[in-house]
């Protein structure tokens, strides 16, 4: 391999789409003089490009820059290749994280230069340490609002039990045995005397009790709280019975809280209220640990209300208990409707039902459902897409006490840039196909050749036939029998060809495996026969079908089959032989196999063999691999590289089976 020189065919578009690349690209002679560089140097070097072509590296670089890469010059001129991350600051005055890839130009074992590769991922480096920081710090808010929430529900338990206690006080109050107890009696002007008193409030409260005073309180009662008090008299004496709670002044001069329960004794006969029975209890303790609780919640509430995520806390019983404003806003056509106390199935059913969540093919019920099913699970997350092309990742841990913390988090921004990155690859694809039946343009020639013969020769045989007069019916059709069947076949082969450099991406859909291969097979017809190449296939009884997008899979197996083939074409296997092996892995899953026994895959580039511009053939960009695997990825399975005893090359991936009704 040699530099690129101005006598090849096509250097000013070659030149054009090097100086395009967001990389530097160039070649440097054995002196470490700069043969050739595309137009980024200018930019990175601050220096124009006709005097940086010539110059030496050492005259170029700093001091520091030459001796950062000194030892990997020495590595690339012994004829080895160089891949290696480095931080060097260029003359532009910016210090970047640059990838640097050294390939040596070698020619019957002697090393003539190299070929060099430089890419800045200062960006991706940083964008992965935010993000590593960004999981870092949603760990550690997860953990510790876990954590607080596991205090608070601990509080709200203890809360709940001296509730539960306190109730069973005050139904022994109702009964007349409390803390604090207290009679009126009633004559027929409505006037109240206290007749009795436990002895217990003359010695909390002072005495300034005034036994004969009917409003036994108002002395020692705070002054915002007086209203409360009118207000029970007017209640008790309308016969009804009331509870309320104020603040009174101890003797001690502390504010205290009490609950107090009164109850109207009527007199039919008098047809009015002839006693009140009143029973007091002390809640000061209750009510400051209530008001210590209500500060917790405001400021879990705040901690919740900064994260930037949506935060959902549901019981045991999937009912949810504590949530943030985040998760409200996430959801705009039904976060307005979510509650405390509501479970997961109602909130994620209005969510369904309302159109905000796409539920594709399966219904919205079939989707609530499967839903349900995986809820909790800590080693699935679910994306879940909203109308409006928003994208939510939800994420759901089971906590100590069977609740489950669910966080919820807007992916919308990294899904449109896997879709853009999945529409540039789809881009790419299509130019390799249509690259490949380029290189493959005089075998289809010859391929058409041949039907295309058979058209001329019979019509030419029915044209003398009738000049002759000499002809039967029979012989007639049997001749339009035949130019029928190679016109169809002429047609057949455009046809093949003409879908698959296409750049239509149909769906993913019920497909015959079986019919796939012999497609690609096919198109490969001429090749194969050219090569003499013996081809084997082995398929479950009764054909496998799949869920796929037939161009895609098509796209991967002609990758495969082109590569064993061009192997036999290098190293003249005698004889050539590839074997397409399908087999059932599970009840989702089936098994391919790609094989051949041709030279196999060189050590040196077997473990980047799926990187871009990764190649060991003598043409071709090296991309064929990586795009098979990504579409392969992107149908749920994995393509790799099987290490097997025998010679030549084995690869593997799985796809889905159709699951018939």
């Amino acid at each position: 391999m040699h530099p690129i020189g101005n006598e090849n065919v096509g250097y000013p578009r070659v030149v054009q789409i090097l100086d395009s690349l967001p990389a530097l690209v160039g070649y440097v002679d054995l002196d470490l003089r700069i043969v050739y560089a595309n137009k980024l140097i200018e930019t990175w070097y601050q220096r124009p490009l006709d005097e940086l072509v010539g110059m030496q590296l050492k005259t170029l670089f700093s001091a520091e820059h030459y001796q950062t890469v000194e030892g990997l010059l020495g590595q690339v001129l012994a004829g080895k290749e160089v891949n290696e991350e480095r931080e060097i600051q260029y003359p532009d005055g910016e210090t970047r994280q640059v990838n640097l890839n050294y390939i040596p130009d070698s020619s019957n074992g002697e090393v003539l230069g190299y070929f060099f590769l430089v890419q800045d991922v200062s960006e991706r480096n940083r964008a992965q340490d935010a993000l590593r920081a960004i999981n870092a710090e949603l760990d550690r808010r997860i953990l510790d609002a876990t954590a607080e929430l596991g205090h608070r529900n601990q509080e709200l338990s203890k809360e709940n039990r001296a509730r539960e206690e306190s109730e069973e006080r005050y139904r022994i109050v109702s009964e007349l045995m409390s803390d604090l107890i207290y009679v009126y009696d009633v004559d027929e002007n409505g006037a109240m005397r206290l007749v009795w008193h436990t002895g217990r409030l003359s010695q909390e409260f002072g005495p300034g009790i005034d036994a004969s005073d009917f409003r036994f309180w108002r002395p020692i009662t705070h002054e915002d709280d007086l209203h409360i008090l009118d207000r029970r008299i007017e209640t008790l004496m309308s016969n009804k019975s009331s509870i309320d709670e104020f603040r009174v002044i101890d003797a001690k001069g502390n504010v205290r809280w009490l609950r107090i329960y009164g109850r109207p004794q009527f007199d039919r006969a008098l047809d009015r209220v002839t006693r009140i029975i009143v029973a007091a209890q002390d809640i000061t303790e209750a009510r400051e640990a209530q008001d210590a609780l209500d500060q917790q919640r405001k400021r879990l509430h705040h901690a919740l209300d900064s994260m930037s995520d949506g935060f959902m806390l549901f019981d045991a019983e999937h009912r949810l208990v504590e949530f943030n404003q985040q998760v409200v806003e996430m959801f705009p056509q039904s976060g307005q409707a979510i509650e405390q106390r509501k479970t997961f199935r109602e909130i994620i059913a209005t969510s369904v039902n309302a159109g905000e969540v796409i539920s594709d093919e399966i219904g919205p019920e079939r989707w609530i459902e499967e839903r349900l099913s995986s809820f909790p699970n800590v080693d699935e997350v679910h994306d879940i897409e909203l109308s409006g092309g928003r994208w939510i990742r939800s994420t759901d841990r089971e906590t100590a006490d069977g609740g489950v913390v669910s966080i919820r988090t807007d992916i919308t921004d990294s899904k449109q840039s896997e879709a853009q990155r999945q529409k540039n690859e789809a881009e790419l694809a299509h130019v390799l196909r249509r690259a490949s039946m380029g290189e493959m343009a005089s075998a289809l020639a010859h391929e058409l050749s041949q039907p295309l013969a058979v058209i001329v020769n019979y019509a030419n045989g029915l044209l003398r036939r009738l000049d002759t007069e000499q002809h039967l019916p029979s012989d007639l059709g049997t001749a339009l029998a035949q130019i029928r069947d190679a016109g169809t076949r002429s047609k057949d082969i455009i046809s093949h060809v003409r879908d698959f450099v296409s750049r239509r991406q149909p769906p993913s859909q019920k497909e015959s495996f079986q019919d796939i291969v012999q497609d690609v097979f096919q198109l490969l017809h001429s090749l194969i026969k050219q090569h003499n190449v013996r081809a084997e296939m082995r398929f479950p009884d009764g054909g496998a079908d799949v869920l796929v997008s037939r161009i895609e899979i098509e796209q991967v197996m002609f990758n495969l089959l082109k590569n064993s083939i061009d192997s036999f074409a290098l190293s003249g296997t005698k004889p050539p032989l590839i074997e397409v092996l399908v087999k059932p892995v599970n009840d989702r899953f089936y098994e391919v196999l790609v094989k051949d026994n041709g030279p196999g895959i060189d050590d040196s580039i077997a473990d980047d063999i799926f990187k871009p511009y990764v190649t060991n053939k003598l043409t071709g960009l090296g991309m064929g691999l990586s795009i098979s695997q990504t579409i392969i990825e992107g149908h749920g399975g994995r393509l790799h590289l099987v290490d097997t005893d025998e010679p030549g090359c084995c690869f593997r991936f799985t796809l889905l089976r159709y699951q018939h009704d």
